[in-house]
């Protein structure tokens, strides 16, 4: 009897045994199998990572392309700005010269009103000495030739006439006098 409980008991144990055994060793295998899928989602993950990091140095060297472009044209811009500014005083310059020309050129319509009466107020008096000394007045003014090569110009009622400047020539004097 002792026997048979010991062979009872030897043969629990071992069953025990085997049963510890196969359970150790599955959970060895679950062990294993949890391992390995760790390891391959790691190097997933690593490759994913990997990846985004490429796409992110691609969009900062993109970025950095886009930014010089930017300094590029403001720079561009800047140019631009400084040639309107220069366009812009030199635009000033003119009108301001303009303004001159115009104030010359009223400034001679003056002076040309001013001679032109001087020399009617002239005709008139030499008029009246003429018709004073018997001479006739003529109803057109004396008209001036101009000389010719090697001629001398001609002369009315034994005074000698001469030309006036034309407008054009006077202004021309005027402004080399100014200047």
């Amino acid at each position: 009897m002792l026997r048979g409980m010991v062979r009872m008991d030897l043969t629990r144990r071992l069953k025990a045994n085997r049963a510890l055994s196969a359970t150790m060793s599955f959970l060895a295998l679950m062990g294993w199998g949890a391992f390995a899928y760790s390891a391959g989602s790691s190097a997933s993950a690593a490759r994913d990572l990997r990846a985004e990091l490429a796409q992110v140095k691609a969009a900062q060297d993109q970025l950095r392309a886009e930014r010089e472009q930017q300094q590029a044209a403001v720079g561009d811009l800047a140019q631009i700005q400084a040639k309107l500014a220069s366009a812009r005083g030199e635009l000033e310059t003119l009108a301001q010269k303009r303004e001159q020309a115009a104030s010359q050129v009223a400034a001679a319509r003056q002076e040309l009103v001013v001679l032109t009466k001087r020399r009617d107020e002239k005709q008139a008096n030499a008029s009246k000495k003429g018709s004073v000394r018997g001479a006739k007045p003529s109803s057109k003014p004396a008209q001036v030739a101009a000389p010719g090569k090697g001629e001398k110009a001609s002369e009315t009622s034994g005074a000698q006439a001469a030309k006036p400047p034309s407008k054009p020539a006077r202004l021309a004097a005027r402004t080399k006098h100014d200047a």
